[in-house]
């Protein structure tokens, strides 16, 4: 079986390579936000399909979305035939991959398209075409990948560029991470504003969220910088003016959880 990553072997460089040995059977690409699969029989591609979140798309514009996709896991099954045809085969398949190929090269969008859109923190104002601002009210929350997988690919994409490098949008992971329960700590000194948690629960989130974030205290309801600390396991180090804005006092229990 034929396995790799699109960061090494990006997509329309793959289906070629596929096409000229002249295969049959299933392309399996899998990140962990869409399933796609796309399908050839004697080296011609006759179906592809992406699903994600109740959403899909087949045929042209399923590529169209493949060839933007910077790196997902792949996997080629040998003489898997097709559910059906969405694709003609042929030299149309080539053409559209190189004519999607072009109009992803201007884009610039966040490589992981698992990261969810929304309205900047601090909202600046800017002047929005009707396009532009049809899109924007209906992606807050939403992946990438969610808002891609929809009639008109690279139309979404071209918004969706022009979005987050004018500021009116921007692209933060998804952070699902439990919350954790710690004892205040005083820290002495002066200053506000920032908390500190143990070095290796700030490691632990660092690698699950691979994204700057803040400490949320779900409890008061209340976003603060955080750093790291050694040899604070459980505890939750607030400086002084902190501890008094909060009302908190050593050994109160806190529940805390990472945000971006």
């Amino acid at each position: 079986m034929l396995a790799g990553n699109l960061a090494e072997f990006p997509f329309p460089s793959l289906v070629g390579a596929l096409m000229n040995a002249g295969r049959t059977g299933r392309l399996r690409i899998t990140p962990l936000f869409l399933e796609a699969e796309v399908y050839l029989q004697g080296g011609q591609v006759v179906h592809a399909a992406v699903r994600t979140g109740g959403r899909s798309l087949e045929g042209e514009e399923a590529l169209d979305l493949l060839v933007g996709l910077k790196r997902a896991p792949f996997a080629f099954e040998p003489e898997v035939l097709p559910p059906h045809a969405t694709l003609l085969g042929g030299l149309a398949v080539p053409a559209r991959l190189a004519q999607a190929q072009s109009a992803w090269e201007g884009l610039a969008l966040p490589p992981d398209w698992g990261y969810a859109l929304r309205l900047p923190r601090e909202g600046k104002e800017v002047e929005l075409g009707a396009e532009s601002l049809g899109v924007l009210t209906q992606v807050e929350g939403k992946r990438i990948a969610e808002v891609l997988v929809a009639p008109g690919v690279l139309r979404l994409a071209r918004v969706l560029h022009t979005l987050l490098q004018m500021g009116a949008l921007e692209a933060v992971p998804k952070v699902d991470l439990p919350p954790t329960e710690l004892l205040v700590l005083p820290i002495y000194g002066a200053g506000s504003g920032v908390a500190y948690v143990d070095e290796g629960l700030y490691g632990e989130w660092a690698r699950a969220i691979r994204h700057a974030f803040r400490l949320k205290l779900l409890d008061k309801e209340v976003g603060i910088e955080v750093r790291p600390r050694p040899q604070i396991p459980g505890r939750l180090g607030l400086l002084e003016e902190d501890l008094r804005r909060l009302r908190l006092r050593r050994g109160d229990r806190v529940r805390v959880v990472p945000e971006v």
